[in-house]
């Protein structure tokens, strides 16, 4: 006989079996608390995405400007011997910068010193030879002209403020005004922030909105700004390197496409990182963040519902 496809116990149990199964019955209680908590959580849930905001950003780098800097140039061609100072110093006025090799112009000032400082004893012993006062006169003049190129070997600082764009290094020779560094005045210099974000977002952009910049080295340090100047047309390439100069464009790298410039004004030429002062200098990059909407979040999941806001 063929098998069927229960077994021959389970068969015998069913039909000679009298019981029969209880109603299965479960407590009602847990399902209306069940059902409470589902609609708390759709209320809460719908409050959540009704009430609260989603913030969209645009961001790109950003660069740091130093507005009203002196730029230190060389006064004769040289060799730099050092350079003693370095980015974000604070710099008083005199103090040396730089230094050039200044061996033989040395040499030079101690042999006009030596030769004037013989004429004169002359001149003493003899007041009226009039031979060592037109020589002592000569040596005179000669002796001002070197040390004048000996000091000129030394650039100092001709303003108070805090050093910045060191170009040069020991041992490179430079010309006649070829620029060594620069000095923002400390004080009276305004330090300004350039931004460079995608041209998508130029319609959303304007004066007033906020921007968050972080500085490049210096994580979770912030700085909040305000917009005060937003390009009136997109720019490519060749005009954000010819607004920012070819060594700050070539510091920033940019995505390709079009670009907005953005502006805000940093509050102060230093900031503070882990209770260290430091300053800013002409140069320095880093990330900026503008905000340019913001709306519910149940908006952003229905984008129909735009037209009903004001």
């Amino acid at each position: 006989m063929t098998e069927g496809i229960f077994r021959a116990e389970a068969i015998e149990h069913h039909s000679g079996g009298e019981e029969e199964g209880d109603v299965l019955r479960f407590d009602r209680a847990w399902t209306r608390v069940i059902y409470k908590i589902l609609v708390a959580a759709a209320i809460c849930a719908f409050l959540f995405i009704s009430l609260f905001n989603v913030d969209e950003y645009a961001s790109g780098p950003a660069v740091v400007r130093v507005d009203g800097r002196r730029m230190i140039t060389a006064t004769t061609p040289a060799t730099v011997e050092g350079v003693e100072v370095k980015p974000g110093q604070l710099v008083d006025v005199g103090t040396v910068l730089v230094r050039m090799y200044n061996v033989d112009e040395n040499n030079e000032l101690v042999r006009a010193t030596r030769e004037f400082d013989l004429q004169l004893v002359r001149m003493l012993r003899d007041p009226n030879d009039l031979a060592v006062k037109q020589s002592l006169a000569t040596l005179r003049a000669q002796r001002d002209q070197a040390k004048n190129v000996v000091d000129s070997r030394t650039i100092r600082a001709e303003v108070q403020g805090y050093v910045s764009d060191v170009r040069v290094r020991p041992g490179q020779h430079v010309n006649a005004g070829e620029v060594l560094l620069a000095v923002a005045p400390k004080g009276s210099a305004q330090v300004s922030l350039v931004s460079m974000v995608p041209a998508d977002y130029r319609p959303m952009l304007k004066d007033g909105l906020k921007m968050r910049f972080e500085l490049d080295g210096f994580r979770y340090e912030y700085s909040d700004l305000v917009v005060t100047d937003v390009s009136a047309e997109a720019v490519g390439p060749t005009e954000v390197q010819r607004f920012l100069g070819q060594e700050k464009a070539d510091a920033v790298q940019l995505d390709p496409g079009a670009k907005v410039l953005v502006t805000a004004r940093l509050p102060a030429a230093t900031f503070t990182s882990e209770g260290q002062p430091y300053g800013y200098f002409d140069g320095l990059t880093g990330t900026a963040e503008i905000r340019v909407r913001s709306e519910p979040i149940l908006v952003t999941l229905v984008p129909a519902l735009r037209q009903f806001l004001p």
